[in-house]
């Protein structure tokens, strides 16, 4: 062995991460100290074996369809997997890279990279947990809310249309939460945010447009901007744009460019003549308190006769795009 390769080899067997170079079909062509160890066997042992004996049975079919991902264009990928090591089954993260290509462009030869993973893994797992279990207590809550409503405000001498209002805005406001949910808390897509407060409106039949480019909002400002856009779509049902047959909804939304504001226009046309209120109710409150007291933002109604127009800029700052 040269003084070179000798060196190369003794720089690779000093790296903490795991190292494996193999070619297409598994076989290990190489593995440096970290990666013997953690299956109690000496890196020249390894070599010649297949890789795929270590790789949880479960996950092999995943990793596979990954590494088939890899090309002279992007040759280049992260997988997450399970390895099953001396000591038990373990999570690694893995950085894979393809180094050689046959003439079709398919890779026959990667090194892959690893460091464990298993104590962050198992704490997502814990926090999903936890979120599921907040998730559920917060259901059980608003269930609780809402059978109090129906048992509190029953009989011959109580209006129904507020009820079903108080009713429709629980279920806003659980669906939030079930956006939050999914997403760990922590936070959402503002089409997804649109699609829950517009949830009200069916499915539209193709009177409601949306559209806009991919932001997240965080978890505190998710379950707001929800509320405004069910009372929104609300007050469009009973007096705007969808409360005959013709009208429509359109809602968009764009990124001020330099100033880190997302910008989100609600237009309504086709609907009855616009009469601006005379007074405010709870929804209307909500909607021009929520958006500069809770979002930091700021609202502007028109009241125009051709079809209500809203326009809501809500800073960006600490939110993930």
């Amino acid at each position: 062995m040269s003084s070179d390769v000798a060196l190369l080899r003794e720089i690779l067997d000093a790296q903490l991460e795991m190292v494996c170079r193999y070619r297409a079909d598994g076989t290990i062509l190489f593995a440096n100290r970290a990666y013997a160890n953690s299956l109690k066997r000496e890196p020249a042992d390894l070599a010649g074996q297949s890789l795929w004996q270590f790789v949880t049975g479960s996950d092999q079919a995943h990793v596979r369809e990954m590494l088939d991902k890899l090309t002279p264009d992007e040759p280049e990928l992260t997988i997450e997997n399970r390895f099953e090591t001396a000591g038990g089954t373990r999570w690694m993260l893995w950085r894979n890279h393809a180094l050689e290509f046959d003439q079709h462009g398919r890779w026959s030869v990667a090194q892959s990279t690893a460091i464990d993973i298993t104590e962050r893994r198992q704490l997502e797992e814990q926090l999903e947990l936890l979120v599921g279990e907040l998730n559920h207590r917060v259901k059980n809550t608003l269930m609780v809310v809402q059978a109090m409503a129906y048992q509190t405000f029953r009989g011959p001498d109580v209006p129904v249309v507020p009820v079903q209002k108080f009713n429709q805005r629980l279920a806003a406001l659980s669906g939030a939460h079930d956006t939050l949910s999914r997403e760990n808390w922590t936070g959402a897509s503002l089409a997804e945010i649109v699609r829950q407060g517009l949830l009200i409106c069916g499915d539209g039949s193709g009177r409601i447009m949306i559209g806009g480019p991919h932001v997240m909002f965080p978890a505190n400002a998710t379950v707001s901007l929800v509320m405004v856009l069910h009372e929104l779509a609300t007050n469009a049902m009973k007096y705007g744009a969808l409360s005959g047959d013709t009208g429509t909804v359109a809602v968009h939304w764009s990124i001020e460019a330099g100033n880190d504001w997302a910008i989100i226009q609600w237009q309504e046309q086709g609907g009855p003549p616009v009469v601006p209120p005379t007074r405010k109710g709870f929804g209307s409150r909500l909607v021009t308190d929520a958006v500069p007291r809770q979002l930091g933002g700021r609202i502007d109604l028109e009241y125009r006769e051709t079809g209500l127009r809203c326009s809501i800029a809500i800073p960006l700052s600490g939110t993930a795009q």
